[in-house]
């Protein structure tokens, strides 16, 4: 079943209030309406009587009989539609418009009737009876007839209630009409006045669905300056407070999210059940999580420790530091635990950071073993000074033979420790940055020659054959300076580590895709075992720490190359067996072939 507007519900219910109301004044004023009909029957009855009266005393006065008076009282009864009846001082009924004659003269006598009494007592009487004669309950006016000053006797006007009934039923009627018409003008104002009060409403109304949809620029049209105008007027300032406010709140969002999203740390929130409310894309993609937010910690993140730093905070609320490697993505955290405010009446949550703390201990082992590498090498040469000087001071400078070896031992010593002070200030600088690296267009094929004419000499003196392969000469956008110093420490180290007798080969070509360039340095040495290859690019890292150190190497020369390909865009890599030589590439991004 439709329910009804809310127009239809006013208009009902201004129609039932008012129906009421005029239903209960038409109950109340129904006995008035029957009592100013009787009201007015006994006041035209004792008209009536007044005038029969002064017809009949004349007649009364001189004691006419019944046979005169009869006719003209029921002429006149039949004028006023009345029952007229003439009673004599002594209670004889002289006249009467009912009955004549015999029956005339057989009626009783009258003078005992209370309204007969107070009239011939000179007072205008009234009653209300069942009437012996006609058997039917009739009004009764009496009224004294008077001549001379003296009461002569009585004119009584009766009438039956049909009559009065007929009045009362026509004010009924006429009160009904008013009343139906009152009605009636209520729906019409009603509807009148409902229908401007509706649209108010269904604007109102419109304008709320609007709300709930989300459209807070909705606004409600003002037409009014009553309540309901101020109820809107209300309503849209509410609406512009509360879009300012969301406003601000998204703007606040966004600039949470964007701050979360730019730090490097993540951060992981937690309501007090444990169940995440937030992740931010640094820790999403730093431990690989997917739909982290809704789920408990415990499904996203599986680390006792990180659970238990969680739920140490959760239940002190105070803060929580712990060093933790997670072991699914192999990397070192530094995590911090505070207290995180939840909704109020709720217990607090706990936020953490996770700080990706992997190369920080990395780059502090490799500080460590830097330091203590650096301080053998040398430790080594030093010592070896030191021993030759003491020996000199004891005497062997008196013996220029010994004398002149042990100076040359120093010589070596010391070009070695140069060698090494010189390559750690060249790595310095590399990894400071210092000196951006300045490119230009180069003949890739030019260097290489001028690097393999370079040590041409010292693979002879070693008996090692160099060999060059020109397979292209491209054209590359570098820094040719860098590029020659990778090209010097490959092809020395090359011939350094190529026994006598063996091959070194040199040779460019443009890159596998046609652009850029790669640069090959191959020998036939002892070559690298698996274990080693992935660490030769560190610093002080030795394959054969005796033989490196007899040959004069520092052990710094391929960490100066990976950092020198690094910081002019290229690449270096090694493919080596053992006994069966190595093989180093180095990829130059840059222009197709020339």
């Amino acid at each position: 079943m439709r329910r009804l507007s809310l127009r239809g519900r006013m208009v009902a219910t201004a129609m039932v209030a008012a129906g009421v109301a005029l239903g209960a004044l038409l109950l109340l004023a129904g006995p008035s309406l029957d009592h100013r009909a009787r009201d007015e029957g006994f006041a035209t009855l004792a008209a009536e009587a007044r005038l029969m009266g002064r017809v009949v005393e004349d007649a009364l006065a001189r004691g006419t009989g019944s046979d005169d008076l009869d006719p003209v009282v029921d002429a006149a009864a039949r004028e006023v539609g009345a029952r007229t009846t003439v009673i004599a001082v002594d209670g004889r009924v002289v006249a009467d418009s009912v009955a004549s004659g015999p029956d005339l003269a057989r009626m009783e006598n009258h003078g005992n009737r209370p309204e007969v009494r107070a009239a011939l007592a000179g007072e205008v009487s009234r009653a209300e009876r069942l009437s012996a004669t006609v058997g039917t309950v009739l009004l009764y006016v009496a009224v004294p007839v008077r001549k001379d000053g003296r009461v002569v006797g009585v004119a009584r006007l009766s009438r039956g209630l049909g009559t009065v009934a007929e009045q009362s039923a026509s004010l009924w009627r006429a009160a009904a009409l008013a009343l139906a018409l009152a009605l009636l003008a209520t729906g019409l104002l009603s509807m009148l006045l409902s229908s401007s009060l509706g649209r108010s409403l269904g604007e109102i109304m419109d304008t709320a669905r609007q709300y709930a949809r989300g459209n807070l620029a909705a606004r409600i049209p003002v037409r009014r300056d009553d309540e309901l105008g101020e109820l809107a007027r209300i309503i849209n300032l509410s609406a512009d407070q509360l879009q300012e406010r969301m406003a601000e709140i998204a703007r606040d969002r966004g600039r949470t999210d964007a701050i979360l999203s730019a730090m490097d740390d993540g951060v992981l929130a937690v309501d007090q059940r444990g169940r995440v409310v937030l992740a931010n894309p640094t820790l999403a993609k730093a431990l690989d999580l997917e739909d982290a937010p809704g789920r408990h910690y415990l499904e996203v993140i599986r680390q006792p420790e990180v659970g238990a730093l969680i739920e140490e905070v959760l239940r002190t609320g105070e803060r929580r530091e712990a060093e933790v490697e997670l072991l699914h993505v192999r990397r070192v955290f530094s995590i911090t635990g505070v207290p995180f405010p939840g909704e109020e009446g709720t217990p607090p949550g706990a936020v953490v950071t996770f700080n990706d703390s992997t190369e920080r201990r990395r780059l502090e082992r490799i500080r460590r073993d830097f330091v203590a590498n650096a301080s053998h090498e040398l430790r080594t040469p030093l010592t070896s000074i030191r021993g030759f000087v003491e020996a000199l001071e004891d005497g062997a400078v008196q013996e220029p033979a010994t004398a002149q070896r042990f100076l040359g031992k120093i010589r070596v010593h010391a070009d070695r420790m140069a060698a090494l002070v010189e390559d750690l200030l060249e790595l310095s600088r590399l990894e400071a940055d210092q000196g951006k690296p300045l490119f230009e267009e180069t003949d890739l094929g030019e260097i290489v020659d001028d690097v393999v004419a370079s040590f041409a000499g010292a693979a002879t003196r070693k008996d090692v054959r160099l060999r060059r392969a020109d397979r292209g000469r491209p054209a590359v956008s570098t820094d040719p300076e860098r590029l020659r110093r990778i090209l010097e420490n490959l092809v020395d180290n090359a011939v350094k580590y190529t026994p006598e007798g063996g091959e070194v080969e040199v040779t460019s070509s443009p890159g596998p895709d046609g652009s850029g360039a790669r640069i090959e340095v191959a020998d036939n040495g002892p070559g690298i075992a698996a274990e080693h290859q992935s660490r030769i690019f560190e610093r002080f890292y030795r394959v054969d720490k005796a033989r490196s150190r007899e040959l004069g190497g520092t052990g710094l020369g391929l960490s100066i190359v990976r950092h020198l390909a690094e910081s002019i865009g290229a690449s270096v890599s090694v493919e080596s067996e053992p006994s069966r030589g190595s093989r180093f590439t180095v990829t130059i991004p840059g222009r197709g072939p020339v």
